[in-house]
């Protein structure tokens, strides 16, 4: 059987693999900095580490020894994470990860990437055609551990891929985060304060993404994957969907909320290599995706 470990295994996107993998037949190790039994999640073998510690990371590979990584653990406070130095501390970590890997046998690694890698004023995104110019220190430290993990592995004879994630929503999203936060205020019979919302962005629902890093481990892809929809969608179209749905259209307001004058008028994913090279199928649109986003932060508000 083979053993995989899921860094960031109670986060956003590392807790929704998790089924995901154990219906695969895997081993699942999950790895988590929180108090490891508050999470559920029946038959997951779960881990608490701190793998900024380098004597973490070197006990819990030489204990597991998993044959698979998929490595979501970084730094990704809201507001905060673009220029944090926490990122330099999580590139040196990923380095360490990856060498003790390759030390106790590891056989494939998977790295949860980012859009932001990429030079954003080419709107739509590819893996062969856009260049890689991240202009801020998340996307340059994810960018310089992807090219160091591709050179490493190579020379070592460890299966490698990256999957570059563009927009995402769903459950267990940060509350802060945009879409949570007008359905939140929706809810609450409070104003939604927003941008001008004419941003065309890549949206796809957190179940999407996590099935689409499943179906790259399991696939003999290697280097830089795009994972998105494939289509762009006005901000404000997704929003205004949600008020709808809600039945408050009108607690949305729109210019409230400056935007960079630099900031990029549409980012969007090509995602024909996800596509084609591996066996993912998206199954939520934005329509039954963000019914259930609803649905789930109703019940949350309810206790």
């Amino acid at each position: 059987m083979k053993k995989v470990i899921v860094t960031g295994g109670s986060g956003f996107i590392g807790y929704n693999t998790l089924k995901y993998l154990l219906s695969e037949g895997y081993e699942v190790h999950a790895l988590t900095s929180k108090n490891v039994e508050v999470l559920e999640c029946n038959n997951v073998i779960w881990h608490k580490a701190n793998l900024l510690e380098k004597c973490q990371v070197q006990k819990i590979i030489k204990e597991i020894q998993p044959t698979d990584i998929l490595h979501f653990a970084w730094y990704a406070v809201p507001g905060k994470y673009n220029n944090a130095e926490e990122n330099m501390l999580w590139l040196e970590s990923s380095m360490e990860l990856l060498k003790c890997f390759k030390l106790y046998g590891g056989k494939r690694f998977v790295f949860a990437g980012t859009c932001f890698q990429y030079d954003l004023n080419y709107g739509y995104l590819s893996e062969k055609l856009s260049h890689s110019e991240p202009n801020s220190l998340y996307g340059i430290c994810k960018y310089s551990f992807e090219n160091i993990a591709m050179k490493y592995c190579a020379n070592n004879g460890i299966s490698f891929a990256s999957g570059r994630i563009f927009y995402l929503y769903g459950e267990l999203e940060k509350a802060n985060r945009i879409i949570p936060y007008v359905i939140n205020c929706l809810i609450n019979n409070e104003i939604a304060h927003c941008s001008h919302g004419n941003q065309i962005r890549d949206f796809l629902n957190v179940k999407d993404v996590s099935s689409a890093f499943v179906e790259i481990l399991q696939s003999n892809i290697e280097g830089n994957v795009n994972i998105g929809s494939g289509e762009g969608v006005k901000l404000k179209d997704i929003l205004l969907r949600v008020g709808k749905k809600l039945g408050k259209k009108d607690f949305i307001h729109f210019g409230d909320v400056k935007t960079s004058p630099d900031e990029p008028e549409m980012i969007v994913a090509n995602n024909k290599r996800l596509r084609t090279e591996t066996n993912w199928v998206q199954k939520f649109d934005l329509d039954n995706g963000i019914d259930e986003t609803i649905n789930w932060w109703i019940k949350k508000s309810k206790g």
